[in-house]
């Protein structure tokens, strides 16, 4: 697991290797630090980063920045 900050958030990056040790399923884990808490809270709980499994553990790992950083973005524009 990787943990990356983009401003207030928590990017969890997540890689669970499948059987057979040939395929990654990426996943991530979105916290947002919340000021009145002093503390992160979940705002996505982990969620499958692509339909397609990767196939190493570093491009799934990529795949699930990818997918964070784009729901970031999507939320930010709202």
């Amino acid at each position: 697991m990787q943990i990356e900050t983009i401003g207030k958030y928590q990017l969890h990056l997540l890689a669970h290797e499948l059987p057979g040790g040939r395929t990654w399923d990426p996943f991530v884990t979105i916290l947002k630090f919340d000021d009145a808490a002093g503390d992160f809270r979940c705002v996505l709980e982990k969620h499958r980063a692509s339909e397609t499994p990767a196939p190493t553990y570093e491009e799934a790992i990529e795949a699930a920045r990818r997918a964070g950083t784009a729901w970031l973005q999507r939320e930010h524009r709202q």
